[in-house]
């Protein structure tokens, strides 16, 4: 493993180059790229815009939500009173957290690579078209992002300490921003009870009051952060609850007419939508769903495959993000066909590559697998029982980026390393994205 400052400078200037030189991109696209505010985009700024202005957490004054959790919202709110409402502030910002990102996601990299294949990892993910694009979105991804490959570095580092506390605070921020995230707090409790032996020196005992310890640091960081957010929801709308969407988003997947994403006129399929309390709304949804699933397995289990299908499909909705696509009535389909194919080539062949070449290398990797393979696999098992979208793989690419250096980097010999179950998996992976992908491409242009 290389130390950071154990760098040459030749390729300390090659790193901050490769950040600067994005930046600047990024900020080129601040002012150069517009983009039309709406979906979920809208919601996250009716919410921030009520929080700075009336000190309310809703879509209206006087009309409270949990519909959302409240991460999001409140960092966009911070943004907004401090350079205004317009979009250029938060991009800015997006712009700025990126480059904390990339810092971070290079020491990752060199606890797996020397210092010149962490640099090409780092200028792959860093100038990668649709994190680049992802940076102009009033989205989750960027903030959501950079907390996540903290959190990464922190677990690869393979060290429990009083730092965990810290961890569990940005862990806890993290749910609150994506609540698909929080059945990944699960690892860490799981990781230091398995590594019980590894981590913590002693007799049984000792070892034993260790695990406990640093778990309930964990936790009370958890919930620091997240506990205030489910008192103020069981004080304003009668629950405990992290966001009132999961039985909406839950039986979005769970359903005789589910295709594993958001399908076209959802809204208008059933009558629950109509129900003007969210608390009874969320309820009534998981109630039909979980019937659902439980009269109709064999469905449910289809349609989870699908929905991973989904999770993995292509950078449409990054995309679509800057489409408005003028015509009323027009599908997402419908305006994604509209975009020229240079556009969407540019952005697509390089998540393509990615993620083809990303699952051999991750396959490869001999040392810090828990949590490489953790993240990945907790990730996936959400979105196999909620609904899936495109752009929930974002968090996942600084994994495939690992993984496509660790193939640069052993070439050849890669193929002799793995074992016939791993090349197996792998090209069992590589078959099932380009079924996905050519479904996807052959659906928009048939």
């Amino acid at each position: 493993m290389v130390n950071f400052k154990n760098l040459s400078s030749t390729h300390k200037k090659y790193f901050y180059l490769i950040l600067l030189s994005a930046l600047l991109i990024k900020i080129f696209l601040v002012f150069t790229l517009p983009a039309e505010i709406r979906s979920d985009s809208l919601d996250y700024h009716r919410i921030a815009v009520n929080i700075e202005k009336f000190g309310e957490y809703a879509f209206e004054p006087g009309k409270p939500t949990a519909n959302f959790s409240c991460g999001y919202p409140l960092f966009l709110a911070g943004v907004y009173k401090v350079f205004g409402t317009e979009q250029t502030g938060i991009r800015l910002v997006n712009s700025f957290l990126e480059v904390i990102t990339g810092i971070f996601f290079f020491l990752i990299c060199l606890k797996f690579f020397d210092e010149k294949y962490s640099l090409i990892a780092l200028a792959i993910f860093t100038f990668l078209p649709s994190n680049v694009l992802f940076t102009q979105t009033i989205l989750t991804e960027p903030v959501f992002g950079m907390l996540a490959i903290i959190i990464l570095y922190y677990c690869l580092s393979e060290e429990i300490n009083n730092k965990i506390f810290f961890i569990g605070l940005i862990w806890g921020y993290a749910v609150l921003i994506r609540s698909s995230f929080s059945l990944s707090v699960f690892l860490m409790l799981i990781y230091i009870y398995k590594n019980r032996r590894q981590l913590f020196e002693g007799f049984k005992i000792k070892r034993t009051k260790r695990v406990i310890q640093y778990s309930f640091l964990f936790m009370l960081g958890l919930a620091v952060v997240i506990a205030p957010w489910l008192i103020r929801n069981k004080m304003v709308i009668d629950t405990f609850t992290i966001a009132t969407q999961g039985g909406f988003t839950f039986w979005s997947g769970s359903n005789p007419d589910a295709t594993g994403t958001w399908y076209y006129k959802i809204e208008e399929s059933n009558p629950l939508f109509n129900i003007t309390d969210e608390v009874a709304r969320d309820k009534a949804f998981y109630k039909e769903g979980i019937e659902y699933a439980i009269h109709n397995p064999h469905k449910f289990i289809i349609t989870g495959f699908k929905k991973i299908g989904y999770l993995f499909s292509s950078e449409r909705l990054i995309l679509l993000y800057f489409n408005s696509g003028d015509s009323g009535g027009k599908t997402s389909t419908d305006v994604y066909k509209s975009i020229s194919p240079f556009w969407i080539a540019l952005v697509n062949i390089p998540y393509f590559a990615i993620m083809m070449m990303g699952g051999w290398g991750l396959l490869a990797f001999k040392k810090k697998k828990f949590f490489l393979y953790g993240f990945i696999i907790t990730w996936m098992i959400t979105f196999f029982m909620f609904v899936a979208l495109a752009r929930y793989h974002y968090v996942l690419i600084p994994f495939f980026v690992l993984g496509t250096a660790k193939l640069l980097m052993d070439g050849k010999n890669l193929w002799y390393e793995l074992s016939l179950t791993k090349k197996i998996t792998a090209i069992g992976f590589n078959l099932f994205l380009l079924g996905v992908w050519a479904s996807e491409f052959y659906l928009m242009y048939r």
